[in-house]
Parts: structure tokens; sequence; C-alpha cells
């Protein structure tokens, strides 16, 4: 009987053991799998330093969507539903839908369950965002990035056309070219070579040299003596820049097409084993020709397409909505219809895009709050248009309970 209990109490001890071990386990685990709304979201905000970035990635980083502030996607998450019935012949929606104005975005009916603080909350989140997209248009329109861009890669080749047709732009691209040097490649560390190419090709150095100070003096007596005259050599300024391993990206100056084939120019291009990418800059924009084979060329090499801006019309707007001590939600109807420059180049084009987006959402967000405010009412809310997106006429109010606002 004592080596029966013995027994017996060891096979308890060890029953109780691994209950507690399971028990601790099941804990540890518990504690390794939390909820995913336990975790602290980080709110995202635009930094008001200026970053080295093409519009795509910095939109990338600072889009309406990476910010949350998408207005559709907050809008469609219930869609409205109903079900068709045999006997009346009509489609019958669900008791619940409506309770809630709906709207028709892209098509499809959507219940509209924000709140009306919510929207205003928004709205004053959205002004920030416009404020901000807009003093990042007046930088991408103001100095060198005028000209050339943004300067993306750490180290460069600039390759300029000195023809005889840039006779008439030569002193005011020296100029810029300058600024860029002291501006944007020094401050920020570029190592640069400067290419100048018209019936000849000369080079500042055969390969890329790091921006100290001599070194950018020498660059600067270089593009001072820089003359207007002769052919348009592409094909030889382009096989010299790609020939230099040092280099992660050419920057393509010109105002024309080459004098040889374009198709040579970008069949030869594609045939280079190099990992460059060709960023062309097109100071003719009147040129149908030359406009496409530069940006056939960029898009081959996965680079950018920059058209010089010219004229003060992008300012002028941005000078009158950033002036302005009026938020973009209370703008007169006239500031808000004020219609943006769409511009040829990748960065400006893709940021105006997103800037006009914004301004639409504003007005929308503005209208659905009417929308709530006379639904929650006795009156019976019509069709409206505006902005691509139609408001749909609710039922009678008389048999539907209020959304409270």
């Amino acid at each position: 009987k004592a080596v029966v209990s013995t027994q017996s109490t060891g096979e308890m001890v060890n029953k109780v053991e691994k209950v507690r071990s399971k028990s601790a386990s099941s804990s540890k685990s518990a504690e390794k799998v939390r909820p995913k709304s336990s975790k602290k979201r980080k709110e995202k905000y635009i930094p008001e330093e200026e970053e080295l970035l093409s519009s795509k990635e910095w939109l990338k980083k600072y889009g309406l969507k990476a910010l949350g502030l998408h207005l559709e996607h907050l809008m469609s998450s219930h869609k409205h539903s109903s079900e068709y019935i045999r006997v009346t012949g009509h489609r019958i929606g669900a008791r619940y839908c409506d309770v809630f104005p709906k709207v028709k975005i892209r098509g499809e009916k959507m219940h509209m369950e924000l709140h009306h603080h919510e929207l205003v909350q928004y709205e004053e989140n959205l002004d920030h965002v416009i404020s901000r997209y807009l003093r990042r248009w007046r930088w991408l329109l103001l100095g060198p990035h005028r000209v050339f861009g943004t300067i993306l890669e750490e180290s460069i080749v600039l390759c300029v056309d000195t023809s005889g047709s840039m006779i008439t732009v030569i002193n005011e691209l020296k100029r810029e070219l300058s600024a860029l040097l002291w501006t944007v490649l020094k401050p920020n560390k570029i190592s640069f070579n400067i290419v100048q190419f018209a019936s000849q090709v000369t080079k500042f150095r055969e390969h890329v040299v790091e921006p100290d100070y001599d070194t950018c003096v020498a660059a600067a007596e270089f593009i001072g003596n820089l003359m207007a005259g002769g052919n348009t050599c592409t094909l030889e300024a382009l096989t010299a820049t790609l020939a230099d391993d040092a280099a992660r990206a050419t920057y393509l100056v010109t105002d024309g097409k080459p004098d040889t084939s374009c198709r040579a120019v970008l069949n030869h291009v594609t045939n280079t084993a190099t990992k460059q990418k060709v960023h062309t800059i097109s100071l003719n924009s009147a040129d149908p020709e030359a406009v496409t084979f530069l940006k056939s060329l960029s898009k081959q090499t996965k680079g950018r397409y920059h058209c010089c801006v010219a004229g003060f019309e992008g300012n002028i707007i941005t000078h009158q909505l950033l002036s302005s001590d009026v938020p973009a939600s209370l703008q007169s109807e006239e500031d808000k219809t004020m219609k943006i420059p769409q511009y040829a180049g990748d960065d400006l084009r893709l940021l105006s895009k997103s800037i006009s987006k914004a301004r639409k959402f504003m007005v929308n967000s503005q209208k659905y709050r009417d929308l709530l405010a006379e639904h929650s009412g006795d009156k019976q809310m019509g069709s409206l248009q505006i902005c691509g997106s139609e408001m749909i006429p609710t039922v009678d109010p008389e048999s539907v309970s209020a959304f409270g606002v």
C-alpha cells in the first residue's frame, strides 16, 4: 500500500506540474498575441523641411491615402444592400438602409456613416495638408528645381546641350547651372560631372568628382565658358556619360531632337550595359517630336521627364492660395474653383493632381455635411451633383428615424 500510495502521489504531482506548465505556456502565448488595437498608432505628419525625393516617392509617403485622408475610402465603408421582390417587381432595401444618407461613389451606392464632427475634423486636417502641398509645389517652382527638377542620386552627370539652337537660352541656363552647383550639389554632397555637347563632346572631368570648394570653383568657371553653336550630337554625349560607372544617373538638358535618328539613340541606350537612369529635361515644349523622344528615353531607363517651367502662372496661383489667411474650407467659391495648372513634367504633374484631388475632397466634404444636416431635418433631399459624386434622394423622412448630427 505504501508503494502504491507513493506512485499515486507521484502521478498526481506530475499531472499538477503538467497542468501548471500548460497554463503558464498559454498565459505566455496570450501575452505574445496581443490585439492590434492595443498598440498605439503613430500619427503621420509631413515634415516642414523639403526632402530630395521625386513626387512619386514623396506622395507615397505623404499622399492622401498614406495619411488616411482619402475621402472616398472613408465614405465607402458599407455598401447599400437591396433585394429584388418578384411580387412587387421592385428592389427593396433593408430596413436599416433608410436610416443613413446614401451617396453614389464610382457607380456604387454607399451609406454615409460619418458624423458631422468627424467631417469637420477631416476638413481641418485636410486644410493643413493642402497648405503643405502648396508649399512643396512652390518649392518645385523656384530656383534650380524649376529648370532641372529634383536631383535624387548621390552621383550624377549633367549632360548639357550647347548646340546652335540653344543660343537664346544659353545665358539663363548658365546662371541656373551655377545656382544648381552652389545651392543643391555642394550642400547635399552630390558628386557630379559636366558634359557639354554640340558638334563635339567636352567633359569637365573624366569621371564624377566630389563637390568640394575648389572643384565647384573650377566647375563654375567651366560653366561660364559655355558657348552655343554647332550640331546636336546626343548619341555621342550619352555614350560618354553612360560609360562612367561611378555615376548613378545622367541628367540630359536639351531643347530638341538629336541630329541622328531618335530610334538609333533609344536602341543604343537600350543595348548599353549600364545601370544609370537617364532623366530628361526639356527646354522647349513646343516641339512634340522632341518631347516624345525625351519621354521615351526617360521611361526606357526608368528615369523621369521634366519640362522647364516658363512663366509665373503657377507662382501667382500658389501665392494667392498661400497668402490667404482664410482656411481652404472657408474660401470663396472663386478660390475653390481656381484651376491648378497641369504641367508636363512628372514631378509637378503628380503633385498638381494631388492638390486638385485634395481641394475636390474639401468641397465634397462640405456637401456631405449639408446632406447630413438636411437628412436629420424634415426636408426632402433632392438630387445633387458634386465633383463626380452623386447624392441620392432619400425616402420620405416621416417614415424614417432621424439621424442624429
